[in-house]
């Protein structure tokens, strides 16, 4: 294939002539792959290949796995994708080559002439080897059924647990966002995405888990924008699924009493809209006035007409 006959040969050479010791190529049902892992091999004898007709089991696509690392590429790389290729090779040459010591799994999807990939993909990768995590580097023009499947627009985009992070990320970054995901710590996460107006995202994660009581608390965030975000997601996941605003309600009642009136004026609202009789009768024992009690009063009034009905 033409990929193969624009392969930048003296960039190989420079770039795996330090090479610390051997690597096998393990290449996974691709003969496109392979044929490219070959190339490399007759260009740095360091370079060793196996073929597995079969394809990676965790994505059951067809990949290039960096040696015993928890490296996977993911397309023939070219490119941006090719220098992080091959600066994978001498990450996992310079480490003590053990299999992968977490099971935690990233993906990144990418594309060959994307400006930003390569900061991410290279930082994840010497996470991956320091930390014994899987990588996946997955190009969407190779396999765009993947990008359909996670919904995704723009490259780089890193799957993290359940975070979907756009854009050149940098090592403190990606570890600060490993570590939340493995402790289900959504908060930075949630708020985040709502201060970039990324509503949808928020709804998405509130489809497959609870994070009402994250929400409520964003009510009373500094930034306008989070709070706005907040209150927008909750009424959205209150229509859509309910169970998925556990708690919020028990939040949402403590800002009746916060020391801005805006938020309080808020909660109210927010009560109005999907709060029960329970909450109404608790409002009633408020004593609020100005804006706030027109906000209470009429937040009551609201739980009662939708009982009424």
């Amino acid at each position: 294939p033409n990929s193969f006959r624009m392969l930048p040969v003296e960039l190989v050479k420079k770039s795996l002539q330090n090479l610390e010791k051997e690597l096998t190529l393990k290449v996974y049902e691709s003969r496109e792959m392979f044929e490219f892992a070959e190339k490399l091999s007759h260009i740095c004898g360091k370079i060793k290949i196996e073929f597995v007709e079969s394809a990676e089991p965790t994505l059951n696509l067809p990949a290039i796995k960096v040696g015993n690392s928890g490296i996977f590429f993911h397309a023939v790389p070219e490119h941006s994708e090719l220098e992080s290729f091959l600066y994978a090779l001498k990450l996992v040459s310079a480490e003590n080559e053990n299999e992968p010591a977490d099971s935690f799994t990233v993906t990144t999807l990418v594309s060959k002439i994307c400006p930003n990939c390569r900061k991410t993909v290279d930082a994840i990768n010497r996470i991956a080897v320091r930390d014994g995590l899987e990588h996946h580097v997955v190009d969407v023009s190779s396999f765009p059924e993947i990008a359909e499947k996670y919904g995704i627009c723009s490259v780089p985009t890193a799957i993290i647990g359940e975070f979907r992070l756009t854009g050149a990320m940098n090592d403190e970054e990606i570890v600060k966002w490993i570590k939340a995901a493995k402790s289900g710590e959504f908060n930075e996460y949630i708020s985040e995405k709502l201060m970039n107006g990324e509503i949808d995202e928020v709804i998405r994660i509130g489809g497959i888990r609870n994070i009402g009581r994250e929400l409520a608390k964003l009510m009373a965030h500094r930034e306008f924008m989070v709070r706005l975000g907040a209150m927008a997601a909750i009424e959205s996941l209150n229509e859509k699924r309910p169970e998925a605003l556990e708690g919020a309600k028990e939040v949402i009642r403590e800002l009746l009493r916060h020391e801005d009136e805006r938020i309080r004026e808020d909660a109210a609202m927010m009560l109005g809209i999907i709060g029960s009789e329970e909450d109404a009768r608790y409002m009633e024992t408020l004593s609020a006035e100005g804006r706030v009690g027109e906000s209470v009063r009429e937040a009551i009034e609201s739980i009662r007409g939708k009982n009424c009905g």
